[in-house]
């Protein structure tokens, strides 16, 4: 069987079960020493849990893969799949205005920000610059003077915008953003280790009280399974759970973000790679991307997702896959130098 993956190494602590697709054998696709120093240098950067699918298929599962952990701002790209959902079923009006749907704040809004349309707060550039729940300390440094920029003019990546969404989101639909993402896509993508329960938490801010942060805890097998239906353009054994158009639209880069290679563009609640030549990436590669280093990654030109859980060390809870300039792109670029052809 000289060539094969050894499926045992595919298997590690926490191992995927039947659920997902079975083990790859990717005989001829990839090169095993490569894909074992992908899986060392992942160890390196403090990832806890790892999942690669390519074709469908489980390449790699190393680590924790079923640890039901935080996915930070993950938590974003799941909405815009809700989103496109209710667009899709006419629930949602891109661009209706917060002044049209009632929307306001505690700190009263102004005339010219509640303008924002629900597209320009999908994108990061509602203008609306106040404090929000689960802003981080660079989120807070980086917000912009209120008023400075009008709405659509300007990208900030901003919790008062993806917070929001939230509450419009269940107040067009009806329904609470963990009703809906257990039943639009935990239920049906099969999710083995999400608990509503327990992982399902809004989280209040008492300097930003208006909308709290909706947040989810999934373990890396759970996140490689929306990455897949993303690569699948919303399918899923049969079904059309996400609108194609809807992939496709929340997933094309509208604003340069000031960053590097994957993370250098942001859509629809997506990140994304601007300048694929410059970063060495396969065209056309986007992440959703939480704070310490959770990332789904989706790879449409090879057919590949990369779903990372970071270990969160005590003192240091933030992995050096997050800390270290460029290292999710090094990783990444690791996994398809291991590629033959």
């Amino acid at each position: 069987m000289a060539g094969l993956i050894d499926r045992r190494r595919l298997i590690a602590a926490g191992a995927i079960a039947a659920a997902l697709p079975a083990p790859a054998l990717a005989r001829g696709v990839w090169e095993m020493a490569a894909l074992d120093g992908f899986r060392e240098l992942a160890r390196a950067l403090e990832v806890k849990g790892l999942v690669v699918l390519h074709r469908g298929d489980v390449l790699v599962s190393d680590g924790e893969v079923a640890a039901a952990d935080r996915i930070a701002s993950c938590r974003k790209s799941f909405l815009s799949a809700l989103f496109g959902i209710a667009v899709r079923d006419q629930k949602i009006d891109l661009d209706q205005t917060l002044a049209q749907l009632g929307v306001d704040d505690y700190q009263p809004l102004s005339a010219v920000e509640r303008a924002a349309t629900v597209r320009q707060l999908l994108t990061a550039r509602s203008g609306v610059y106040i404090p929000s729940s689960a802003e981080t300390p660079a989120m807070k440094a980086a917000r912009p003077a209120r008023g400075s920029h009008p709405p659509g003019t300007f990208w900030y990546y901003n919790n008062w915008d993806f917070n929001a969404l939230g509450e419009i989101y269940q107040r067009l639909t009806g329904r609470s953003v963990f009703a809906a993402f257990e039943h639009e896509l935990a239920g049906p993508l099969g999710f083995q280790d999400f608990d509503p329960e327990q992982h399902a938490r809004f989280g209040y801010d008492p300097d930003a009280p208006r909308f709290p942060a909706y947040n989810l805890w999934l373990s890396a097998r759970d996140m490689a399974k929306f990455g897949q239906l993303y690569l699948q353009q919303g399918g899923w054994k049969g079904h059309q759970l996400v609108p194609a158009d809807w992939v496709a639209l929340s997933t094309r880069l509208v604003s340069r973000t000031g960053r590097a290679g994957i993370l250098s563009g942001y859509g629809y609640l997506w990140w994304g790679d601007m300048d694929p030549h410059a970063s060495g990436l396969p065209p056309g590669s986007y992440t959703a991307a939480g704070n310490g280093g959770r990332y789904i990654v989706v790879m449409p030109a090879i057919d590949t997702v990369v779903a990372i859980q970071p270990i969160e060390l005590e003192g240091r809870p933030q992995a050096r896959l997050y800390t270290e300039e460029g290292a999710l792109d090094r990783l990444l670029k690791t996994l398809v130098a291991a590629r033959r052809g």
